[in-house]
């Protein structure tokens, strides 16, 4: 039987817990807003559906391709997470208000941000290589798996961007500071993605 209390636990943890998706929402939260944000964070959503959905309806075939793949997924995703450190670094210099349209709140970069980001992979595969196919390989379980993740994943993203909204004028005040931090966030979650 699916330990569903464990596997909510983990989803939760995994989704709420800083990554490079949440600190993009929070990042793009204290830039443009949640209107702003709403490429972006879609484009990311709905990648990770489809991202658990890979993962849970091949996660045999997976289990021998992934070894193979995740030493290069990791070191081009910490590579984008350097790019996005970069990006959020740029801003936090740049004189100008907080909410110029800069780009980087896009349906492309919330795509290539899930893409690369080998967090929400490696949430995928655990949920369904531990929680749900030792159990069933039942469709609609790979489905549910896939909606929870999903669910939690956008009330995280939510979250995270209305925290960046909230902070918006500490954000104005306190421009670089701030955008340096969430760079080194970024920064230490390449380098984590990679060791």
């Amino acid at each position: 039987m699916i330990d569903f209390s464990g596997m909510l636990l983990y989803l939760a943890v995994s989704a709420f817990t800083p990554g490079p998706n949440n600190l993009m929402c929070m990042y793009l939260g204290a830039t443009y807003g949640l209107k702003g944000s709403r490429k972006f964070i879609t484009a990311s959503m709905a990648s990770v559906f489809v991202k658990a959905l890979l993962c849970g309806l091949l996660n045999v075939a997976l289990a021998s391709v992934i070894p193979a793949v995740v030493p290069v997924l990791k070191w081009v995703g910490a590579a984008y997470m350097l790019y996005l450190a970069w990006t959020m670094l740029k801003s936090g210099m740049k004189g100008g208000q907080v909410g110029e349209k800069k780009g980087e709140s896009t349906y492309s970069a919330g795509i290539l941000l899930q893409i690369l980001n080998m967090k929400s992979w490696v949430s995928a595969i655990s949920l369904f290589s531990v929680y749900v196919v030792p159990y069933t390989t039942a469709l609609w379980a790979v489905l549910a798996g896939a909606g929870t993740m999903l669910g939690l994943l956008i009330a995280a993203s939510l979250s995270w961007c209305l925290f960046g909204r909230a902070i918006k004028n500490v954000y104005e005040k306190y421009r670089l500071p701030i955008s340096i931090l969430m760079a080194l966030s970024l920064v230490y979650c390449a380098v984590t993605a990679v060791l």
